[in-house]
């Protein structure tokens, strides 16, 4: 359950109506928009950022990139909307797999650098 309230019915007249076109697209409102929906304000600006990051990047890759992200951040929640979103554009269980393969792996690259405080030698000129 979540800890915090759901404004589906109880947000200001912006967040409602944002909510409104998200029922539309996605069939409902998604638990994730109804916990931000307090104020259409935030949701409004959260939703632009969302469209607007990594916009020149294809749809199937930023899929890509967010389930991975979402992967290695333990969010259940955005790797279950992300993975279906992805198998809509065609991606392949065997490709959303190989994503949380590798976002796994440099993950733990990135905690045993870290761990040890180790100097890169790697860097571009």
């Amino acid at each position: 359950m979540a800890s915090v309230k759901f404004y589906d019915k109880g947000g200001d007249e912006k967040s409602l109506k944002i909510q409104q076109e998200l029922k539309k697209h996605f069939g409902k409102v998604p638990n994730v928009f109804k916990a931000m929906g307090r104020s259409g304000d935030f949701l409004e600006a959260v939703l632009n950022l969302s469209e607007k990051a990594g916009k020149i990047i294809d749809p199937r890759t930023r899929e890509m990139i967010m389930i991975a992200v979402s992967a290695v951040n333990g969010c259940t929640y955005c790797l279950d909307a992300h993975r279906t979103a992805a198998l809509q554009l065609g991606i392949t269980d065997e490709q959303i797999s190989a994503v949380i393969e590798i976002a796994a792996t440099i993950s733990f690259f990135n905690a045993f650098n870290g761990a040890i405080d180790l100097e890169s030698d790697l860097k571009s000129k």
